[in-house]
């Protein structure tokens, strides 16, 4: 069976990867991972995301701006289960528009099988509401550091 998995972009990217154990309530009967719960999965990969390179909620807080969840998908290739340790990786791409396109994988850390890839998209907008057309200016100085630092990947 060909793979659904969703290509990844080219280009520079920064990457985060967490840790975490399925626990009983996150599963079904069979013992089987509930299939949202991947998506609070990818949550906590972003968010540490965020606290690892400085650009989560307060850092778009204080540059007086939201960033909604506009877009999300996830293809699941293999269930995890109960007591199952999942490495969480979120990958944010460079982008010029207005938004954060955040890929992520899931694994079972035992044989690094892949289990669900996803993909987020946070719109930037003003705290009115008010989409923004442009990167915003905490988003460029953002992406200069980085180029700076060298970190990331080039792929």
């Amino acid at each position: 069976m060909p793979s659904r998995r969703a290509k990844l972009p080219r280009g520079k990217y920064l990457e985060h990867a967490i840790s975490l154990h399925v626990q009983l309530r996150e599963v079904d009967a069979l013992g089987v991972v509930w299939h949202g719960n991947y998506l609070a999965y990818f949550e906590a990969a972003r968010e540490a995301f965020g606290r690892r390179y400085a650009l989560g909620f307060d850092e778009i807080a204080g540059a007086g701006l939201m960033a909604p969840i506009v877009q999300v998908s996830c293809d699941y290739l293999s269930p995890a289960k109960y007591g199952d340790e999942l490495d969480i990786t979120a990958r944010l791409f460079r982008q010029d528009a207005a938004k954060a396109v955040f890929h992520f994988e899931a694994r079972r850390r035992a044989d690094q099988t892949l289990l669900a890839v996803g993909r987020t998209v946070q719109a930037f907008t003003t705290l009115n509401g008010e989409l923004l057309l442009s990167s915003p200016d905490f988003m460029n100085r953002f992406y200069a550091l980085w180029a700076g630092s060298m970190l990331g990947s080039d792929e």
